[in-house]
């Protein structure tokens, strides 16, 4: 059973807003999903703690719910208030910790969708419909939530190195890159290295010296050409990166590519 209290989605407070349910507001004894558009304060291990816009949260019944815009700025949030006695809700595995989701636009649809068939359905119907949307939406979440490392940058960072693969042309730098997600350098390097596995300038490599291996397969292009393309401002430091990493220059990499096709 899910019991729908509230429900709601692209509201924006253009005052900002303080929630607490220690200073009197609803919802202590109930459950609390809550996805921002805005950056906000949570209050997370006994202090409050600033969190990016895109940042899911699940709060559990009897759990302080203390929430905040940042100061002098509107806030805008999707949010679910109910009860359940369902166990795959009961197991959610990140409780009353925000954290970003990889597909923030999913979460918001689905939000949407259950305050939709809150407010237009009824009955058995009603019902069916809302647990299925709830399991949907949680079992997307738990199976991120258990991979997710302990950084409320999880979305930005996943953004950015999206972009790194599909742009590996742009004149990537780390302090560019640094500057995106608002975090010193030192930082950026290691939360990049420690949710990817490579550093930031290393997928920068590997995204452009496979963009220039379908360059050279797929096209006529120069070699030269293919290091502009590529984003390299210099012929031989593409060449020296290229052949690093596949283990021949590109002219032999294009010449077994045409041999062997």
């Amino acid at each position: 059973m899910i019991d729908v209290l509230f429900a709601g989605y692209s509201y924006t407070h253009k005052d900002g807003l303080v929630y607490d349910t220690s200073k009197g507001r609803g919802g202590y004894d109930c459950y609390q999903l809550i996805y921002t558009h805005t950056p906000a304060m949570f209050w997370v291990e006994g202090e409050l703690r600033k969190y990016p816009a895109k940042s899911v949260v699940f709060f559990t019944p009897g759990h302080r719910k203390y929430y905040m815009s940042l100061p002098d700025e509107p806030y805008t949030n999707d949010w679910v208030r109910f009860k359940s006695d369902e166990k795959f809700i009961e197991n959610f595995p990140k409780k009353n910790i925000p954290y970003s989701p990889s597909d923030a636009e999913f979460v918001h649809e689905i939000i949407k969708l259950i305050t939709w068939e809150n407010e237009s359905s009824d009955g058995e119907v009603k019902d069916r419909n809302i647990r299925n949307l709830f399991e949907l939406l949680i079992s997307k979440l738990s199976a991120e939530a258990e991979n997710i490392e302990s950084t409320p940058y999880h979305h930005e960072f996943t953004e950015l190195r999206r972009d790194i693969v599909h742009h590996p042309e742009k004149d990537w730098t780390i302090d560019m890159m640094a500057s995106r997600i608002n975090l010193s350098r030192t930082r950026f390097q290691t939360v990049y290295k420690t949710t990817f596995g490579n550093t930031c300038m290393e997928e920068v490599i590997q995204a452009r010296v496979k963009l220039a291996q379908e360059r050279l397969i797929y096209t006529g292009h120069t070699i030269s050409e293919i290091a502009e393309i590529c984003g390299y401002n210099s012929t031989e430091h593409f060449c020296r990166q290229f052949r690093k990493s596949v283990g021949i220059t590109p002219g032999q990499f294009r010449r077994n590519a045409q041999k062997n096709g």
